[in-house]
This record gives structure tokens, sequence and C-alpha cells, in this order.
């Protein structure tokens, strides 16, 4: 964490965990629901506390816009790009508060994204198995052409930035830039691999909870039709 912000490759490491594993972990844990089930409901007469601030956040129109499956799929792909292959990288990155700010930036569209495909908590706007089995497939190719454009770079990103802090090692700012690539390609695929299989893994306990119930119905409707025909016969007898 230290060398993160002075090295591009162990930068592009943290982003990419920020951005590829810690959301998964946070949403597959069910925060909002373990938040809900923990924070006491306000009593009557009271002022609002945590809980409804967090029922206000969940409900707002921001939320269901920013978690919508099309909006989360945009910033989670796009943010890589808008960041890196403009200036707002080396802007970011001489000012201490830019930097935490990507950080934290990472970390709210990787958990808005995840949210939507394979969240514990219920989503504003949740998709079938099948629509978000699509929108995992979609995002694949594009982690993977970040990482390539960036280890194709002939001229280092944020250069100026890396150059002035005179750090007291000799450094090779594109070879370091085609490791931070490498990562990129790397840690974008795998994580979306075992994404899908926890989404397929989904996918099979919600159809098999389905048939459960869809057979004790049938079971209940046969005791049932079981039931007036026993009683028909009784009565006709």
């Amino acid at each position: 964490g230290v060398y993160a912000g002075g090295v591009f490759s162990l930068h592009m490491f943290v982003h990419m965990v920020l951005n590829m594993v810690a959301p998964v972990l946070l949403v597959l844990g069910g925060p909002v629901t373990l938040a809900l089930r923990a924070l006491p409901a306000r009593g009557r007469g009271a002022a609002a506390g945590p809980r409804e601030w967090l029922l206000a956040v969940l409900h707002s129109p921001l939320t269901r816009v920013l978690a919508g499956p099309g909006v989360a799929t945009v910033l989670f792909v796009g943010s890589f790009y808008a960041l890196y292959f403009t200036d707002l990288f080396e802007l970011g990155m001489f000012e201490y508060w830019g930097h935490q700010l990507m950080k934290a930036h990472f970390l709210l569209v990787g958990y808005l994204y995840y949210w939507t495909v394979i969240g514990v908590d219920p989503a504003p706007r949740p998709l079938p198995h099948l629509a978000r089995l699509g929108v995992v497939l979609a995002v694949m190719p594009f982690h993977a052409f970040f990482g390539i454009i960036t280890m194709s770079l002939s001229s280092p990103l944020a250069e100026d930035f890396y150059r002035a802090l005179e750090l007291p090692w000799p450094r090779d700012l594109l070879a370091d830039q085609f490791l931070g690539g490498g990562i990129a390609w790397a840690m974008g695929e795998v994580p979306l691999v075992l994404v899908l299989g926890a989404l397929l893994t989904q996918w099979y306990r919600h159809d098999t909870r389905l048939a459960r119930r869809v057979d004790r119905s049938d079971d209940e409707l046969a005791a049932y039709n079981a039931m007036l025909a026993e009683l028909a016969r009784k009565r006709g007898g």
C-alpha cells in the first residue's frame, strides 16, 4: 500500500483488488441485510437513526439509477478507460485526495455492479439469472482490452508525476506499466470467472427451490383431489 502511490504496477494491483475482489466479498456477505437486522428501529416520536438513513438511501432515486444494471455496468467498465486514458489519472495522482477518491470510486462502482449480478441483498431492479449471466459475459472482454491497451502503450501514463517522485531506485516506467497492464488483464478476468461460477450456483439453487415448491404444490393438489374423490365416493355409497 505504501508503494502503490509511486509504482504503477502496485497501484494497479490495489485498484483491481478494490474494484474486482473486495466488492465480491462485500455483496456476498449481504451487508445491507445484516445492517437492517442489527440496527434498531426508531421508537415512536424519536428522531430518525442510522436504520432510517440507510433505508432512505436504498430507496432514493439516485440509488435506483446507479444500481440499475445498465448504469452500473457502464460505470464498472468505463471507469478504467475514462480515468487511465485521460488526464484525470495524472491529476488524481498529484493530489492525495485525488488518489483516495479514485480508490473510493472503484470500490463503489464495483459494489454496484456485483450487487446487481450476485448480491445477496435485493437489488432495486433485480434481473433474471439469464440476464445476469449476459451482463457478466458482456463485461469480460472489456477488462482484457484495457489490460492489453495498457501493455501496448508507447509512453508511460502520468509520466510527469512518476518522474517528479525521483525515487531512489532505477525504474523503467514502460516496463512497470507493462506489468501493471498484465495485472489488470489477469485480475480483470479471473475474478469474473469466479463470479460466473457463483452466479451459476445461485441460479441452480434458485431453480432447485422453485422445483421443490412446485412439487409441494402438486402434492397438495393431488391430496386435495384425492380427498374430494373420497368424499364423492362416500356420498355415492
